[in-house]
């Protein structure tokens, strides 16, 4: 049964890791459609996603936190010795280097959407509360 918990729980990480990257993507696509001389209703619905996405992507870095740590301890068993015995050691690395870009690549754009976000809303007069 344990066996079947890590496994899901490393899949779901796979899962949030690429959400993270998907949301901020998507946001920096509708973004470059938006800037300060775009109608306000434009800005609105800018604002509206900016935040929807934003919570999205707080749960999927909380399970990239959390589902980490029993990854991390299951590590050797579950994902090391298994691509040892079938020679893949080279594309674990690389998942999980290209994993670790993802997320810091991830947070990276959304913390320059946060300012542009509160630059828009500023410059608009739209309310909005948030930000990472």
């Amino acid at each position: 049964m344990l066996a079947i918990l890590i496994v899901m729980n490393n899949y779901f990480h796979d899962v949030a890791t690429a959400m993270l990257a998907s949301l901020s993507i998507l946001l920096l696509i509708i973004y470059r459609q938006v800037d300060e001389r775009s109608s306000p209703e434009q800005v609105r619905l800018f604002l509206t996603v900016y935040r929807k996405f934003t919570g999205y992507a707080k749960i999927a870095l909380a399970w990239i936190l959390l589902g980490g740590i029993p990854r991390t301890l299951a590590y050797k068993d579950y994902e090391w010795l298994p691509a040892l015995g079938k020679g893949i050691i080279p594309a674990l690395i690389i998942k999980h280097v290209l994993m670790f870009t993802l997320v810091g690549l991830g947070l990276h754009f959304w913390r320059l959407l946060a300012r542009k976000a509160n630059l828009l809303q500023s410059k608009s007069g739209c309310k909005f509360t948030g930000g990472v």
